[in-house]
C-alpha cells in the first residue's frame, strides 16, 4: 500500500512539475489594445447651399489632396499623433477658390489650419482629451461672392 501511495505521490509530483515548466516557458507579449491612439484633427463644414472644391496638405512635403464637400456636410482631416497628445505634426493647409461665380477663374486663398489632439486615452488614464476636432466652416459673404472659412466655437 505504502509502496501504491509512493509512487501515486511521485506520478502527481512529477505532472505538476511538468506543467509548471510549460507555464514558465509560456510567452508573454504586450498588447496595446488599451494604449493611448491619438490623432490630430480638423473639420470643415460647408454652409453654403453649393458643393465647395478645395484641397488639403499637410505639411509643406506633402502633396495637396483634392476634396469635395457638398452642402450641408461636414469633412474631418486627422493626422496620426501616436500615443502621445502632444506629438509634433506637420501643419495642416487648406486652399481653395474665394471668389464663386466668376466662371473658371480660380482666385486661390490658402490658410494654415489649427488642429486639436483627439482620440483614446487609454485604461485607466486620468487626464481627458478633446473628442471633438478644431471646427471650422465654409461661408459666402453677404455679396454671395467671397468664400472664407471661419473657425467654430
Amino acid at each position: 500500500m505504502k509502496r501504491i501511495l509512493s509512487t501515486v505521490l511521485l506520478v502527481v509530483a512529477v505532472m505538476l512539475l511538468a506543467q509548471t515548466g510549460a507555464q514558465a516557458q509560456e510567452r508573454v507579449g504586450v498588447s496595446c489594445a488599451d494604449c493611448p491612439s491619438y490623432k490630430g484633427a480638423f473639420s470643415i463644414k460647408n454652409d453654403t447651399g453649393v458643393t465647395i472644391f478645395y484641397q488639403v496638405r499637410w505639411g509643406n512635403k506633402h502633396p495637396w489632396q483634392k476634396m469635395t464637400l457638398e452642402s450641408g456636410h461636414t469633412m474631418t482631416h486627422s493626422y496620426p499623433l501616436g500615443e502621445n497628445p502632444n506629438q509634433a505634426a506637420p501643419t495642416p493647409y487648406v486652399r481653395f477658390d474665394r471668389i464663386g461665380g466668376d466662371g473658371n477663374n480660380f482666385t486661390a486663398q490658402e490658410y494654415r489650419m489649427e488642429f486639436y489632439a483627439v482620440g483614446y486615452t487609454g485604461y485607466g488614464a486620468g487626464q481627458r482629451y478633446k473628442t471633438e476636432p478644431k471646427r471650422y466652416v465654409f461661408r459666402y459673404a453677404a455679396n454671395g461672392r467671397d468664400l472664407d472659412i471661419k473657425a467654430m466655437r
